[in-house]
């Protein structure tokens, strides 16, 4: 039997904070589990984000998809965040993550999916063109502290 058949996604729910902070802490952010208690309760208050966990006997990723409508154009699904355990990675999970943001989305009415990541990470630029991503340009973030 895979790990796939015995996966499950879910929407993030309180009892997650802990695994959602170690998760976050393998993407290089430093938050610590009362920030992510907040944010996750907001999130929830908000149809518009959602927040999903992977789990097998316990949570091994998690994904944050948000609908976002710009006045230029038509709304989208964005995946504004998206890590899976290191040792479960290249096992499908990702996959399964990205196609529930997928019918997500579908269900409220969006035609297109975006994901952003780091031009340096070119593992997972590879990743995001293999399940059918392109490329649509290359920006440059700008920010200052207020």
């Amino acid at each position: 039997m895979s790990i796939i058949e015995n996966l499950k996604i879910r929407e993030a729910e309180q009892k997650d904070i802990n695994a959602i902070d170690l998760l976050t802490k393998e993407l290089g952010y430093d938050l610590n589990p009362s920030e992510v208690k907040i944010k996750l309760k907001n999130f929830k208050r908000n149809p518009n984000e959602k927040i999903f966990v992977a789990e097998l006997e316990n949570v091994v990723g998690w994904m944050h998809a948000s609908i976002v409508e710009p006045l230029e154009s038509d709304r989208f699904v964005e995946i504004r965040g998206i890590i899976v355990n290191y040792n479960f990675r290249k096992k499908g999970i990702g996959c399964k993550l990205i196609k529930t943001a997928e019918n997500w989305g579908k269900e409220v009415g969006c035609i297109k999916i975006r994901i952003r990541t780091n031009i340096t990470r070119n593992e997972t630029r590879k990743y995001y063109k293999n399940l059918s991503f392109i490329s649509k340009k290359i920006q440059e973030v700008l920010e200052k502290q207020i």
